[in-house]
Order: C-alpha cells, then sequence, then structure tokens
C-alpha cells in the first residue's frame, strides 16, 4: 500500500438511526507520500476520530450509531482501511424526545475555486431539547467546534498530510485526474431536512 502527493482519498461515514441508513462522505486530498506505509489511512482515521468525528457525536443522540468509517484511496484503487467499531451519540434522548431521521443540522462547505459548487454536510440524531422552531438551541460551542473540524486538515503527528476538498462528479475509480476545490472555511446553516433519509426512502 503507497499514497502520494495529490492522492484522493473518500471516507464513508455509514451509520444507523431509526432503522434508516444514514451516509456522510467525506474527500481529502493527500499533501504527502506515504511509499511503504502500510497503515496511513488507519492514522488518518485516527485523527478524524478524535478531531472530527467526536465533534459531530457532540450534537447527536445515542440513538444514531456510527457503524463503520471506511477510507479508500480512489487514486490507486486498491488502499483501504475499514474501522468497524461503533461509535454512538454522546446525547442520551428518550423515545419521545427524538427527531425524525430526515431532520439534521447543516454545514456548508465554502469551496476555494469555481471548479465545484460548494459542499454541505448535514447530520442527523438531533434531540428535541435542542431543537425550538427552526432554530438549533444550546449548541453553540459544539457547533462552533464542528465547524472548524469539518474545514480542518488531517495530521499525522506534526504533520497534516491531508486537506478537505470538494470533488467535482461523476468519479471514475481509480482516479487519474480529478478536478476538485479546496476547503476554505465551513459555516453552519441550521435545521434542514433530507428527503432520501425519510423512512422508506432508504440512504
Amino acid at each position: 500500500m503507497a499514497g502520494t502527493t495529490g492522492d484522493l482519498i473518500q471516507l464513508v461515514d455509514n451509520q444507523s438511526y431509526l432503522g434508516q441508513q444514514i451516509l456522510n462522505v467525506y474527500y481529502y486530498r493527500l499533501n504527502a507520500v506515504f511509499i511503504g506505509d502500510t497503515d496511513y489511512l488507519e492514522q488518518l482515521n485516527t485523527y478524524w476520530g478524535l478531531n472530527v468525528l467526536a465533534q459531530v457525536k457532540s450534537i447527536q443522540g445515542d440513538y444514531l450509531a456510527h457503524n463503520s468509517r471506511e477510507w479508500r484511496n480512489l487514486s490507486n484503487g486498491t488502499d483501504l482501511f475499514v474501522d468497524a467499531s461503533v461509535e454512538r451519540g454522546d446525547l442520551t434522548p428518550t423515545d419521545d424526545t427524538v427527531t425524525p431521521s430526515f431532520l439534521s443540522a447543516g454545514f456548508m462547505l465554502q469551496r476555494g475555486s469555481l471548479v465545484t459548487r460548494n459542499g454541505y454536510k448535514r447530520f442527523a440524531g438531533l434531540i428535541e431539547a435542542n431543537v425550538a422552531g427552526n432554530t438549533i438551541v444550546g449548541l453553540d460551542d459544539e457547533i462552533e467546534l464542528i465547524r472548524t473540524a469539518l474545514a480542518g486538515d488531517l495530521n499525522i503527528g506534526i504533520l497534516a498530510v491531508a486537506e478537505p476538498v470538494i470533488v467535482k462528479r461523476p468519479i471514475a475509480v481509480p482516479v487519474e485526474e480529478y478536478e476538485y476545490s479546496p476547503v476554505i472555511s465551513c459555516s453552519f446553516r441550521g435545521l434542514g431536512t433530507q428527503n432520501t433519509r425519510k423512512a422508506g426512502r432508504g440512504v
């Protein structure tokens, strides 16, 4: 296994919530070379878990489970790491205080060029205590940390080795060339819905 500068890394965060499958897909561009390094994806996963997933879980109830994280090097089409440990949201709702699977907290990834549109991440698993009308309440600090995490590089040791990007689709694997915009910032966009997460609709 080997990664090199410019490789496109895809992370699929597989989740389940109230009987629905929930996916969040992330893309990162390698800024370092990992010739002969067999665990660079595992190291990226460790950093991401401590610095991104931990922040996302802080606004989610424990009815939502992050069932696995699949890391793929789309540029070489071979390197794969799967973390199958189950991570649940940090909050403790009851059956009466969970929110529907289609309700989400939305974050916009601001593009750094006109090559792509802006990107979005929508996180399910909110609880009613943090929802008032059309507003999320009581989570200001947590949302600020998520904003920072989504726009941040991934590190191995003290080195920033992967940057978040928005990729122009379609993507064919293995990826020989790809168009992308760097993520230069992230903003919170409030409550929203995702129709594909409604009961009976699938992913």
